[in-house]
């Protein structure tokens, strides 16, 4: 597969901070920061999102998805983890300095001053994006999306060595998806390694085709009843050692009691969740509270295995693989 370097992009931004030694993005890093509102948020977030997000869209487990989707179970983390999410809030102003610093034009929110976002299925699918650059090298007439990303040393190399879509073929989705419903035919791919502050950058492009077969994934997801097959055979496998859901899909653990986790509830085209036991629509906080008379969906609890499922993921699983 080709790799399309941004390497005018790169030149330009190291050309910009020698100029000045970084006296201009320092300026611009100073108002980036303070739009920032992720990293500052004070309030505890909820456990679960609303959405499906595509941010994860392009994950090898189908099964996984449905779980995060349905509130199967909480997510804890380690204060680490939580330091780790929150330096990926802070980078994307220094990316956004780094943009603003080189005289490029970027826009991140709308005219009510809301972060831009796709939304699709009623809003049970959906996401923000990073913004929409204009005045790169490569393409300097042309609106283009911008993804900003952190990452290890050891992911950062073998980023260099295989492109985003080797190494984070999660990431090609993600923007495949913002790409089609903001129509927009190019993104830059901007990465920072955390370990020494080296940049890459790449340009992504458009594929209709593949973004509509993650689409039509989000929404079999987003409206199955039942949790998908596994894409991995057993929870030894490399694919479920971080995964939240690792417990509930292999070895029985028990799941949250809410009104997605309940097969009397389901996501209506619309947007909305309803029970068909009470015959009304849920708001979030109903959904969050459940009721007594809570119905687990079956299958959602899964037992341990040792063979593949006979149609693998049969949501989306593999439709990056073998892609030339």
């Amino acid at each position: 597969m080709t790799i399309h370097l941004a390497e005018k992009t790169l030149s330009e931004i190291e050309r910009k901070l020698r100029a000045d030694q970084g006296a201009a993005f320092r300026r611009e890093l100073g108002i980036a920061v303070q739009q920032c509102d992720d990293a500052f948020r004070a309030e505890e977030e909820s456990p679960f999102r609303s959405h499906l997000g595509a941010s994860i869209l392009g994950r090898d487990c189908t099964r996984e998805l449905w779980y995060n989707f349905r509130w199967v179970k909480k997510a804890r983390h380690i204060g680490r983890t939580l330091r780790l999410f929150n330096r990926g809030h802070l980078e994307e102003a220094r990316f956004v300095a780094l943009i603003r610093m080189c005289e490029w034009d970027i826009w991140q929110v709308d005219a009510k001053g809301k972060q831009f976002r796709i939304s699709d299925f009623g809003g049970h699918y959906g996401s923000a994006i990073d913004g929409v650059i204009r005045g790169v090298p490569e393409f300097p007439n042309e609106p283009i999306m911008g993804e900003f990303k952190t990452h290890n040393d050891k992911n950062f190399q073998k980023l260099k060595k295989m492109g985003v879509a080797g190494a984070k073929p999660e990431h090609v989705v993600q923007m495949q998806q913002y790409m089609k419903y903001k129509k927009l035919r190019v993104c830059l791919y901007l990465a920072v390694n955390k370990n020494d502050d080296e940049l890459y950058a790449e340009f992504i492009y458009a594929e209709p085709e593949l973004a509509d077969q993650f689409t039509d994934r989000a929404g079999r997801i987003i409206f199955s009843e039942g949790p998908p097959p596994r894409a991995y055979e057993n929870s030894a496998s490399f694919g479920c050692k971080f995964c939240d859901f690792r417990e509930v899909c292999f070895k029985g653990a028990g799941t949250e009691v809410n009104c997605r986790t309940c097969k009397q509830s389901q996501p209506q085209a619309d947007g909305t969740w309803s029970c068909r036991r009470f015959n009304r629509v849920l708001d979030k906080d109903r959904q969050l509270a459940g009721c007594n008379v809570w119905e687990p969906i079956d299958g959602m609890v899964g037992v341990e295995t040792t063979e593949v499922p006979v149609f693998g993921d049969a949501f989306g699983f593999g439709l990056l693989q073998g892609r030339e």
